[in-house]
């Protein structure tokens, strides 16, 4: 829904109402599930947007990044945007905001002065953090008027060099991710993510005593032989409705422990969440109450086993799930706090 649509859906004149224009740029390397491109899309709920696909990820080198642009050598990893392309798109669009999402994006340190003199303000958003603050984060962070982050430990991060930030929690976009009624629940347990170490033991030990549906790759290597590929799009929203509950694990590559992005979609698609207890996500969903939490795997098991056996309490756990997530932990949500705080940026 355009944010035409959306405000006169609420009953309001459309000449009322003084949108922010804001330019996003992004890239998409999973396709039209990318959190990227769900929240490019949401976007457009809150604000006038002009949504600048980088093709960061596209395999091909990107007209919008400026390759030759050697600002710090420490700071390789960061993709600075192009001045030329940045300017053609501000005189285009003339926008009050400018936000870089995910992908190591910014406007080089000079354009980010041009864009101040404009007034026009400047977003960006980190999506892999903790993992990445130490090759990207750091290095440009404190040229944006406010960086977010998803990562609690790198708020922190942030904070200890001056910054400007604030969390930016994971969400859902309910439009995209929603019940599907009509599919077969064919497995018990659901896990839809790549193989690692530290998952290994856990879905072993779950293909003991359950129907589970794993998708993702790298699974033959630890002995596992993976019910799906990796899975984009709407094979994406199929495979989350396939199970009749669904493994969040909390652990980054890097090893840190952070809410994860599926844990949300899974939750907008009806399906109960359980995963391992710890501080954070008691900010966002409450245990056993919204989701299921557990502090060993013989917990996990034994949880399983007791919630698949009352489906009554299980249909009624994920229905007390899916309505915090739909009032709490939306994309469109999270927009409307990042324009709050943009705005107060501009009052200030």
């Amino acid at each position: 829904m355009s944010a035409h649509a959306f405000i006169v859906a609420c009953g309001i004149a459309w000449e009322e109402v003084n949108l922010v224009r804001a330019i996003h740029f992004g890239s998409y390397w999973m396709g039209e599930n990318d959190i990227v491109a769900l929240m490019a899309n949401d976007l457009r709920q809150v604000a006038e947007s002009m949504i600048v696909d980088t093709e960061l990820y596209s395999g091909r080198p990107s007209a919008w990044i400026d390759s030759s642009y050697d600002h710090r050598p420490e700071a390789k990893a960061v993709n600075w945007l192009a001045d030329d392309k940045v300017k053609q798109v501000v005189h285009d669009f003339r926008p009050d905001l400018i936000i870089c999402n995910a992908g190591g994006m910014s406007p080089t340190p000079e354009m980010h002065r041009w864009l101040r003199s404009q007034g026009i303000k400047t977003v960006g958003i980190a999506l892999s953090d903790p993992d990445v603050f130490p090759t990207q984060g750091r290095f440009f962070a404190g040229l944006f008027d406010l960086i977010y982050t998803n990562a609690q430990v790198s708020l922190d991060q942030y904070t200890e060099i001056g910054v400007c930030a604030k969390l930016l929690p994971f969400a859902a976009s309910p439009d995209y991710h929603k019940p599907m009624p009509e599919l077969n629940k064919r497995y018990d347990v659901i896990i839809v993510g790549h193989a690692r170490p530290d998952r290994e033991e856990i879905v072993a030990e779950l293909d003991k005593h359950f129907s589970v549906g794993l998708y993702g790759k790298g699974w033959k290597k630890w002995g596992i032989i993976p019910r799906g590929h990796q899975v984009n799009g709407k094979q994406q929203v199929r495979a989350l409705n396939s199970g009749r509950t669904y493994i969040s694990f909390s652990k980054t590559v890097a090893g840190y422990i952070n809410v994860k992005v599926g844990l949300f979609e899974a939750i907008a698609c009806g399906t109960p969440v359980f995963t391992e207890y710890f501080p954070e996500m008691e900010n966002y969903f409450a245990y056993d109450d919204e989701i299921v939490g557990y502090k060993s795997l013989d917990e996990l098991v034994s949880k399983l086993s007791h919630y698949l056996a009352c489906p009554e309490q299980l249909a009624e756990l994920a229905e007390r799930g899916r309505i915090r997530l739909l009032k709490d932990h939306t994309w469109t949500r999270r927009w409307e706090q990042v324009l709050s705080d943009v705005n107060t940026l501009s009052r200030g």
